[in-house]
């Protein structure tokens, strides 16, 4: 798959950002909608992972605006109000226009926005790596369906070859486009797919221009936190409480070698990957290796459903709180399945081990 990217030519988009030639007056955003002459849009964006409502607009003879000021450019996203979907677009302090579709919001089409044109540019370039794994994916799908063990095997590492070649790209465009806040957008909105060298190379890269912008400040933070959660760094304490309701502390398990398994009753690749860390447990359960299971589920029932389902027969825990679980904040965990191997005294010694590579790590650590 290393063909898929060799030859794709990446185009520097060169463009200033800088909050210093931001027009002082704001933005100002004259829409159009076809499909739709009444009713509201809203003007949304993301915060600590959940969408929230900052404007909105009632539509008159399918025209809407809004108004407003930001420090530096950032991610909104345009909502038609009881209708399914949204548009995400980069809002600046310049005067926007945007023309939207009622039945297709991915349509939408935005000018006046240096920012967003620079979005588009590279969602272009990047979309040949999404369509191959759409096509991926739908093999996969008719795989699982046909129960084609081989295939779905193979169509796993093609899809996984592909993916690296898509977190290459992005990486390579965001390291040589460092002025602009589309660059610290799309280092946090992949931010788990880089390692702690490869986020401390992107922070660098990153303007001090664009320095107060809210992505790269989270970038920052996200350094701070893999720093403390590397190999040889001693595990974060937390407390969380089991299946029910009592309150287990990670520290309690020294003396053990320990798996700090983030995973979730909905997440397929999780229940794909239990029954290798059940057969792990099963093996050196009884030499001291022991899992605590951390769950990002936000149903209790399901939850619990889904340990009795796998046979997952270790403790578990969670505070039912989705992403914003307080222990995969503290972890720096952003995809699932994740894990974290812990020494007898508590000390980080392995981490995103999966499969064939957790019994190799287990038997290093523990003997045949």
């Amino acid at each position: 798959m290393k063909k898929l990217f060799t030859g794709i030519t990446v185009f520097a988009i060169l463009i200033t950002l800088v909050s210093c030639k931001q027009k002082k007056e704001g933005y100002s955003i004259a829409g159009t909608i076809t499909g739709a002459d009444t009713g509201w849009i809203l003007l949304n964006k993301r915060e600590e992972g959940k969408m929230i409502t900052t404007d909105s607009a009632q539509l008159k003879e399918g025209k809407f605006a809004f108004t407003g000021k930001v420090d530096l450019p950032e991610m909104f996203y345009l909502k038609i109000k009881d209708a399914q979907g949204s548009f995400p677009f980069f809002i600046e302090n310049a005067p926007i226009t945007v023309k939207v579709y009622a039945d297709s919001l991915d349509k939408t089409v935005v000018a006046g926005s240096l920012t967003q044109d620079a979005f588009t540019g590279y969602q272009k370039d990047e979309l040949v790596f999404q369509l191959k794994m759409d096509e991926l994916y739908e093999k996969y799908m008719q795989a699982k369906e046909a129960n084609d063990t081989v295939l779905l095997k193979i169509v796993d590492v093609a899809y996984d070859s592909v993916q690296n070649a898509q977190n290459a790209f992005t990486k390579n465009y965001i390291l040589k486009n460092g002025k602009s806040v589309v660059s610290a957008y799309l280092a946090l909105s992949n931010a788990y797919a880089f390692s702690l060298e490869e986020l401390q190379a992107i922070n660098k890269a990153m303007d001090p221009t664009i320095a107060d912008s809210k992505y790269v400040k989270k970038l920052a933070e996200r350094e701070g936190i893999l720093a403390k959660v590397q190999v040889g760094q001693p595990a974060p304490d937390f407390t969380m409480n089991d299946t029910i309701g009592n309150p287990v502390s990670l520290s309690s398990f020294k003396g053990k070698i320990v798996l700090v398994d983030f995973w979730a009753s909905w997440c397929g690749p999780c229940r794909a990957e239990n029954p290798n860390v059940v057969n792990a447990f099963k093996k050196y359960g009884s030499k001291g290796f022991t899992v605590l299971g951390v769950s990002l589920d936000e149903k209790r029932e399901k939850w619990v459903a889904a340990i009795a389902k796998d046979g997952l027969a270790w403790t578990h825990v969670s505070d039912l709180a989705f992403w914003q679980n307080a222990a995969a904040k503290q972890y720096g965990v952003m995809s699932i399945p994740a894990n974290f191997l812990l020494d007898k005294d508590g000390m980080i010694i392995g981490s995103g081990l999966r499969g064939e590579e957790l019994e190799k790590k287990l038997e290093e650590v523990m003997g045949k």
